[in-house]
């Protein structure tokens, strides 16, 4: 009975170390396969099964001379645009001419040190494209005017901006102060006020002479930077017939000869009320003209001249 006993002690012994055993951790390292009891963490370094250290470190070397076989290549506008989303979309909406490569103006991209503040160094220049300043050389200030770079025609119109207007637009600003009225008493943003470019409504600010009078009627008489000068071609009798309608009535009804003058031959400026004599000798005797000295006095209208019997 007591040999039975030992035998049976002999096999459960074997039993629990086989199972403590194998339940060990393994873990594979690049010296090997190391395995750990768990209390002193003492290694125990078995062979590789895999392949021998030598050969590992020989297929490291090669996978990282091949990351490097390669020369870069330049980033795409959409690789940009994967970080830079916001800039992305407004060249996309606005850029204009400016709808080009990012390289062609960023090309010391990403080399901005936040500790020496360098912006200003790697920042494209205006000048890198535009070699010929397009507004002058006594207005080279782009940015100025120019404030978003990536949106150059977005200019934005403020009264900051407004004494700086005349730099470029010496033609309108010139005739302002030339021919002084409201219009000089306001400033550039008053009507231009969206955005540089903008051509306003007259009827934003001022009441139409008809009903559903165009903008281009309106300009067809008053300049917009010299309003008060009222200005037409000859030959324009329709236009002046669209505000003085009952005269251009009588006048294209009169069976004189002026019915065929054109409005300006006689009204060179508006409002200008010519004298006879511009045109006519004096036809009547020095008696008659004793009586009637003012040939309106017979001829009481000037645009249908007869006298009415």
């Amino acid at each position: 009975m007591k040999k039975k006993r030992k035998i049976l002690y002999n096999v459960l012994s074997v039993f629990f170390i086989s199972s403590a055993i194998s339940c060990m951790p393994i873990n594979a390292t690049e010296r090997g396969t190391e395995v750990k009891n768990g209390n002193d963490k003492a290694p125990m370094l078995l062979a590789s099964a895999e392949q021998p250290a030598a050969a590992q470190a020989d297929s490291a070397a090669n996978n990282g001379a091949a990351l490097y076989a390669q020369a870069p290549e330049p980033l795409t506008v959409i690789q940009c645009a994967q970080c830079h989303t916001a800039v992305f979309y407004k060249i996309k909406n606005d850029g204009g001419r400016h709808r080009i490569n990012c390289q062609d103006c960023h090309q010391q991209f990403h080399s901005y040190n936040p500790t020496k503040n360098n912006w200003k160094e790697i920042m494209p220049k205006c000048t890198q494209c535009h070699t010929e300043p397009p507004h002058g050389a006594n207005f080279l200030d782009c940015m100025s005017c120019h404030i978003i770079p990536h949106t150059p025609l977005n200019v934005p119109m403020n009264d900051l901006l407004g004494g700086q207007c005349a730099n470029c637009h010496t033609g309108p600003s010139g005739e302002l102060t030339q021919f002084p009225s409201l219009h000089t008493q306001q400033g550039c943003s008053t009507c231009h006020h969206t955005k540089h470019g903008y051509i306003p409504s007259c009827m934003e600010c001022h009441e139409p002479h008809i009903p559903d009078q165009p903008v281009e009627a309106c300009k067809s008489c008053h300049p917009v930077h010299r309003p008060l000068e009222i200005t037409y071609e000859a030959g324009t009798e329709a236009t002046c017939g669209a505000c003085h309608d009952q005269v251009y009535e009588v006048w294209a009804a009169s069976p004189s000869k002026h019915s065929g003058v054109p409005c300006a031959e006689c009204h060179a400026k508006h409002g200008q009320i010519p004298q006879c004599t511009n045109c006519h000798d004096q036809p009547h005797d020095p008696k008659m003209l004793e009586k009637f000295p003012r040939c309106l006095d017979c001829h009481i209208n000037a645009h249908n001249p007869p006298i009415n019997k």
